[in-house]
């Protein structure tokens, strides 16, 4: 059986860094150890993941077992490309495994599925269907989102609490790192949880469910697509480390960006948000009573 080997997605995974690998080296590191393993599902994490690659970086696959495939315990193997010599590293794993172990800070389970993507399928006969994905990475298109996410509608009341909580969060933020040694993951989980908060502030506002993720470019899309417009440029990367940090257990460095450099550079953006969240909410709530007692509204 040939490999299937997304082209994109390969473009996808290589394009987190400034020092991308060889697309060639990479596709074809990729369709050997999905051959080798004969998994259904690979994904690329380690330096060639995050844009760090260098002359003597290695390739990091994570291969996704069927659950009921004999030895698919998290073996790893090391295997060197027949044409290009490259270093392969691939960790057989099945899936309870990985969603067992995805959230525990320092495991490569939660490095790859944190930082890595998913780059390739197969579609053994009897045990995957229409080359489906057994499991998503937080980088994977989609990422946390599956149908059985939890999604509420919250009571209007609720949009300013959010947004007290956003200021809370971003305070014990500003306090925490002003101490003689900071501990800067546990600054970004603060500040990852007062722009989250301050989001969904704004979701409660405009009368839309809350997904109950850590996305946080998601959350800001979703804002925007409801009519929000914020005072600050919003910061793809920025937004996708700090997702990062909402999902991470026991405050640990989920992302491989400097914690303190992240902190310092998304400490404005998250100071914007909550500062407009105080402002906007207020209007919000205000404006939806005026509708519901049919008085007059004001333009948003």
């Amino acid at each position: 059986m040939n490999p299937r080997i997304d082209e994109a997605a390969l473009l996808a995974a290589r394009a987190a860094g400034p020092n991308p690998p060889p697309l060639d080296r990479l596709k074809a590191a990729a369709e050997y150890a999905i051959e080798r393993t004969g998994a259904p599902q690979l994904i690329l994490f380690g330096s060639a993941a995050r844009g760090e690659f260098t002359p003597e970086s290695d390739f990091d696959f994570l291969a996704v077992a069927p659950l009921k495939l004999p030895g698919a315990a998290g073996k790893p193997e090391r295997l060197e490309h027949p044409t290009t010599g490259d270093d392969i590293h691939v960790l057989l794993a099945d899936v309870a495994t990985i969603e067992a172990k995805r959230w525990i800070v320092g495991t490569v389970f939660c490095e790859a599925m944190s930082q890595g993507r998913t780059v390739g399928t197969i579609r053994p006969v009897g045990q995957v269907k229409g080359g489906m994905t057994l499991v998503k990475t937080q980088r994977d298109p989609g990422g946390e989102v599956d149908p059985m996410v939890k999604k509420t509608m919250e009571e209007l009341t609720e949009a300013p609490v959010y947004a007290k909580h956003a200021r809370t969060w971003f305070e014990s933020a500003d306090f925490l790192a002003g101490k003689p040694e900071p501990e800067w993951p546990v600054v970004c989980k603060h500040l990852q949880e007062s722009s989250e908060r301050a989001l969904k502030a704004f979701h409660i506002g405009h009368r839309a469910e809350v997904v109950h993720i850590h996305a946080m470019r998601e959350a800001w899309e979703k804002a925007e697509e409801l009519g929000e417009r914020f005072p600050v440029e919003k910061n793809d990367r920025l937004l996708d480390e700090m997702t990062l940090y909402g999902g991470s257990e026991g405050y640990g460095t989920p992302s491989r960006w400097d914690p303190k450099d992240l902190a310092e550079q998304f400490r404005p953006i998250a100071e914007a948000l909550v500062e407009h969240a105080e402002r906007r909410v207020p209007e919000l709530v205000a404006e939806h009573e005026r509708k519901r007692h049919g008085g007059p509204t004001s333009a948003t």
